[in-house]
């Protein structure tokens, strides 16, 4: 699943356009750090960008069924459940 079928599922969840921008990694951690991101969780989520685009999380596996004892949740199905988090541009404070 790429960047564009996520927003297109996070799109259905939420009922408005959700769409992808790529930018650079400079550039996403600038908008991070301008959005009052701590240094650790910036530092995190740089590396999982790197990570993701040099493929470390390509294909699937059951590791979530196996350790959690449930089945993982797609993308639409998270965003639904935790749509207060999309909905409210403060809710990304705790960051």
């Amino acid at each position: 699943m790429d960047h564009h079928e996520i927003a297109a599922e996070m799109s259905r969840a939420l009922g408005r356009p959700v769409t992808c921008l790529p930018v650079s990694l400079d550039e996403f951690t600038h908008q991070m750090h301008a959005r009052g991101f701590g240094d650790h969780i910036i530092q995190h989520l740089r590396s999982v960008a790197i990570d993701y685009r040099n493929g470390v999380f390509a294909g699937t596996n059951d590791i979530v069924r196996t350790v959690g004892g449930v089945d993982p949740m797609g993308i639409e199905e998270f965003v639904t459940r935790n749509k207060q988090y999309y909905d409210d541009s403060s809710a990304i404070s705790f960051w």
